[in-house]
């Protein structure tokens, strides 16, 4: 060792020198991939996932297709809503009226406006006086009210949306047969899109025949009559202000 230095010293810095020199070069060229990778991506040519690169066309027609699946999921989305919105009125009704108010097992853990469905139900589904596979497919029904304390039930509601309007009908034809008696109230709650479908399916004579009618009402008539049906109605005889027959 002269005059106190170390021997190393040199080398040291000479190394210290080609380290950052080096990270520099290193971070320039990741730098450098990245950015060529993000423009890539934002000019559309490149598909995650896939080291191909799309032709205009192919590219268009990509776009498209998510274009359609986006529309296609936030329809679904609202019409989800929908229903979820008129199930929760029907069962503030149900419940302002005196009745127990269910919906369908598999719609219980559902909420719209900050409601959750299964705090609005009752705990115990009644117990129906019918063979097991009917009774299953009548708790399907959308909104059920049944006479407080008892397995009567007064109104059946199925709500429609874009499925099929004949489904809903036999689960009410369903309920009709196995435990109605004729003083309950069937309908089926519908848009205003669908109102024609329903008076043609309500039509067929295979459905006018059965012992309880089935009557129908639009969404808009339920919406805006809810809070006013709660406030003035005595019992079910109340929701034929916003109902229709064919």
């Amino acid at each position: 060792m002269i005059n106190g230095s170390k021997p190393f010293a040199p080398f040291a810095e000479g190394f210290y020198r080609w380290w950052k020199i080096l990270k520099i070069k290193l971070f320039q060229m990741i730098l450098r991939v990245v950015l060529r990778i993000c423009f890539e991506i934002g000019a559309q040519k490149m598909l995650l996932g896939n080291n191909d690169y799309l032709s205009e066309d192919e590219r268009n027609k990509l776009e498209k297709n998510i274009e359609k699946r986006q529309k296609e999921i936030q329809d679904e989305k609202q019409e989800e809503n929908l229903h979820s919105e008129m199930q929760f009125h029907l069962l503030k009704i149900g419940q302002s009226l005196g009745y127990d108010a269910f919906v369908a097992p598999n719609d219980r853990s559902k909420s719209y406006a900050g409601h959750s469905f299964s705090f609005m139900n009752p705990d115990k589904f009644p117990a129906i006086n019918c063979d097991k596979e009917t009774a299953n497919t009548i708790k399907l029904i959308d909104v059920l009210w049944f006479e407080k304390g008892t397995n009567k039930v007064i109104c059946a509601f199925e709500v429609e949306k874009s499925t099929s309007i004949y489904s809903g009908i036999l689960r009410l034809t369903d309920l009709s047969y196995s435990i109605a008696t004729g003083n309950e109230t069937f309908y089926l709650v519908v848009p205003e899109s669908r109102e024609k479908d329903v008076v043609l399916q309500l039509s067929l004579p295979s459905i006018k025949q059965i012992r309880t009618p089935i009557e129908y009402i639009l969404f808009s008539e339920l919406r805006q009559h809810c809070d006013a049906l709660c406030k003035f109605g005595d019992s079910h005889q109340i929701m034929a202000k916003i109902a229709k027959t064919v």
